[in-house]
């Protein structure tokens, strides 16, 4: 059992930070989440990377430690760099999904059309300042301000400011009412309006 353990550990150390940078990354962004398999394919593809830069930066210190030393390149220090470029590059591409910044390049350079959080997270985040008018599948109409809408096309809820229930195009304001939470298994599509000045 011990000699098992000691070949074991060696490999998950070495495969630490492609799953830590992984699982940051689909922490925070609202990226699906795609089945075990190339999840574990991800972060094998991120620890090649991870170990790339620490070579590199092992590399880098040593080159500039002929002048100035700051102590000797350990195991210890490679695995402390390693985990700290496995947040940082989890953190940076949890970002990057949320603002769309790498797929927007890519739409600008004609590589895509896609967004990198879908069409319907895409839309939502795009208008972020304007009001929407939810169509209910019963004909009823909601307008006001999305505080919070759904990942997805289905399920969740929406969150919305100042609403105002919509009859025969004529607004009928909700006194009293701040908010309200809309499921979407109600909705049947979303209309954004234009943008209005405050």
């Amino acid at each position: 059992m011990n000699e098992i353990a000691s070949d074991i550990l060696p490999v998950l150390q070495a495969l630490l930070s492609g799953f830590v940078a992984t699982i940051i990354f689909y922490w925070l962004s609202d990226t699906a989440k795609p089945n075990q398999f190339e999840r574990v394919i991800q972060a094998l593809i991120c620890t090649g990377v991870i170990k790339l830069l620490v070579d590199g930066l092992e590399w880098l210190f040593c080159f500039f430690g002929r002048w100035y030393s700051l102590g000797q390149w350990t195991d210890n220090i490679g695995t402390t760099w390693s985990i700290l470029m496995a947040v940082t590059i989890g953190l940076a591409l949890a970002f990057l999904t949320q603002h769309d910044v790498l797929y927007r390049i890519a739409r600008r350079l004609g590589f895509t059309s896609k967004a990198s959080v879908g069409e319907w997270r895409y839309a939502f985040g795009k208008y972020p300042d304007r009001g929407i008018v939810l169509n209910m599948r019963d004909g009823r109409r909601l307008m006001g301000y999305p505080l919070a809408w759904p990942a997805e096309p289905v399920g969740g809820h929406f969150l919305m400011e100042f609403p105002s229930w919509l009859v025969d195009d004529e607004i009928m304001v909700s006194h009293g009412i701040s908010h309200l939470l809309i499921p979407n298994s109600e909705v049947q599509w979303v209309e954004f309006l234009e943008s209005q000045e405050t």
